[in-house]
């Protein structure tokens, strides 16, 4: 296969940052100087993206961890055929990684937190059955649309890499996982209302321990989680922490929390 490694036009930002950018999925075909793309993505790229030839794309195919430039060079019936300008592997992720586990909400604003929560860059979504949890329907067949939203957000976001965005979990079963030694599990709670996310940062850089990875948010539903399950995350080794003086919405405490991590970890 043709390489095209690391091309400097795909990390000018001023030259391609109006470059509409797409992940591939299983369907898309990669030859050595053209990509195939067919089915659901492709029905995008013409009837509501409109895409004509000539016009410049980034894909990303995930599969070989590659971001392509390419140009269109032909619309079929089915397909949208492209010709491989440039290319390069695509760049590791900064750590932390971030775990959101979210208790499940009412539907439309379960899909605000997925697409926000996406666009501030979390690299997993785990949405959490718990005993306050409201959702109607069967939250499992819910998942193509979450990632489906986690998807589009990305790409209007120029991300490299999509979120994992698990099944629904119960959260007496998440709250006992294992975790590893640089695993940090945070708990949106009540319990302490003064504990805030960037001292805990800071008393583990005093302390001399290494940076968490990853960072575990567990937020709970309206009116947080029962006494049982917060005691159980507290047993757990969970940490109680505080978003603000304000009840938050679910899915405002969830966004809130990934960006006050990421500017922790960062600061």
């Amino acid at each position: 296969m043709t390489r095209h490694d690391d091309n400097p036009a795909l990390d000018d930002e001023q030259g391609s940052g109006l470059v509409p950018r797409y992940f591939l999925d299983e369907s898309a075909r990669v030859d050595d100087d053209s990509i195939t793309i067919t089915g659901g993505k492709a029905n995008r790229l013409k009837r509501v993206m409109r895409v004509r030839r000539d016009d410049p794309l980034e894909l990303i195919h995930p599969i070989t961890d590659r971001l392509y430039r390419a140009s269109v060079e032909r619309v079929t019936r089915d397909d949208v055929i492209c010709r491989i300008d440039a290319s390069r592997p695509l760049k590791p992720l900064p750590p932390p990684r971030i775990v959101l586990s979210a208790s499940l909400i009412r539907p439309q604003r379960y899909d605000f937190m997925i697409e926000k929560a996406t666009e501030l860059g979390v690299d997993e979504i785990r949405p959490v059955w718990s005993q306050r949890a409201i959702i109607r329907g069967d939250a499992a067949q819910r998942l193509h649309r979450w990632r489906r939203l986690a998807t589009e957000a990305a790409e209007q976001c120029r991300r490299e890499y999509r979120p994992e965005i698990h099944a629904p979990v119960e959260v007496v079963d998440l709250i006992q996982e294992s975790a590893g030694p640089s695993t940090l599990r945070l708990l949106a709670s009540a319990l302490e209302p003064d504990q805030r996310i960037a001292p805990i940062f800071e008393q583990r850089r005093q302390q001399g321990l290494s940076e968490p990875d990853p960072v575990h948010l567990l937020i709970g539903p309206e009116g947080g989680y029962t006494p049982e399950e917060a005691d159980l995350a507290r047993s757990h080794g969970w940490q109680p922490i505080s978003l603000g003086n304000r009840p938050l919405r679910a899915e405002t405490a969830a966004i809130i929390a990934v960006a006050l991590t990421l500017e922790a970890a960062r600061s």
